[in-house]
């Protein structure tokens, strides 16, 4: 049980939870510690991290399984929470509206746990799926989704990279979801040495992470027919593949995954509205030379 101190002063005690009682307690944290600061919301993005951290988890545990068979079912599993994770991602911007919660911390804690599940634990499972081929392989596959996404993180909150309806570059789930779709495709059954064919794939993601290309956002928009209609398929397209991975045991999911991903990135624009790009040249030059009048050297 946590040290609770009677508070004899007056001052608004904080709320914890006690694992030992199942109950709320009051604390008076007088070191400073504001426990008010976290709320459900809080607790969903949490939930993102953790299962984000269980996909590290899994990839770790991919490379001491005693057989090839056990190794690549931990690695898909590693790829599966990764999906899992992003329910947590969606449903904690949810129930910050429902319970009116939003707030700048939310969003700060928001932005840490995608990076943490979209960027850090993905480097894991590239290295898992290298790790036989050269460990020195493996780890500089690793650093491909963790320096980008460090880079973009820190890009993005210092020069506030943002385009009304729009995210520039790789969103970081879609980066990850591609990242999983690659590594657990059915794919590499028939293509030889496919792991070395999708070495610039890696790349690729890696390096559209820090493009200004646009990538559809739901944020502020109003989604169009068209739009809803690709949804649409797409929901019953990953429902109708999670039930054939479950039937058959065959990652059918992560194929439908990584085709949707491609979909999402090459025909999505050709729905958006009409007004959807005003705009949009003059903003990324603006953002360009602020950036390059940044990295100027100063004296």
């Amino acid at each position: 049980m946590p040290f609770v101190k009677k508070n004899t002063d007056n001052k608004k005690t904080n709320v914890i939870f006690s694992p030992f009682f199942l109950s709320w307690v009051p604390l008076n944290f007088y070191t400073g510690v504001d426990m008010r600061l976290i709320h459900l919301k809080d607790i969903a993005t949490l939930g993102n991290v953790a299962i984000g951290f269980g996909s590290a988890v899994l990839a770790i545990e991919s490379l001491i399984a005693p057989d090839k068979a056990m190794s690549e079912y931990f690695l898909h599993q590693a790829c599966y929470l990764i999906m899992a994770a992003y329910v947590f991602d969606f449903v904690d911007g949810i129930v910050a509206r429902l319970t009116k919660m939003s707030n700048r911390f939310g969003a700060e804690l928001d932005t840490i746990a995608d990076h943490v599940t979209y960027a850090v634990c993905p480097a894991f499972i590239v290295f898992s799926f290298y790790h036989e081929i050269s460990p020195l392989l493996a780890f500089c596959m690793g650093m491909i989704p963790l320096a980008f996404g460090c880079i973009r993180h820190a890009r993005n909150g210092v020069y506030d990279i943002s385009f009304r309806r729009f995210w520039l570059g790789t969103p970081r789930p879609v980066s990850a979801f591609y990242i999983v779709g690659v590594i657990g495709t059915q794919l590499q059954n028939f293509i030889p040495n496919y792991k070395f064919w999708v070495i610039p794939v890696f790349l690729w993601i890696g390096w559209n992470n820090l493009s200004f290309y646009p990538f559809l956002s739901h944020h502020g928009r109003k989604f169009n027919k068209a739009l809803l209609f690709f949804m649409s398929v797409a929901v019953i397209l990953l429902f109708s593949s999670g039930v054939a991975t479950a039937v058959t045991g065959k990652p059918w999911l992560l194929d439908c995954l990584l085709f949707e991903m491609l979909v999402y990135t090459f025909l999505t624009p050709l729905c958006f509205d009409k007004d959807d790009m005003d705009g949009y040249k003059e903003y990324v030059a603006a953002k360009k030379a602020e950036i390059e009048e940044d990295m100027k050297p100063k004296l």
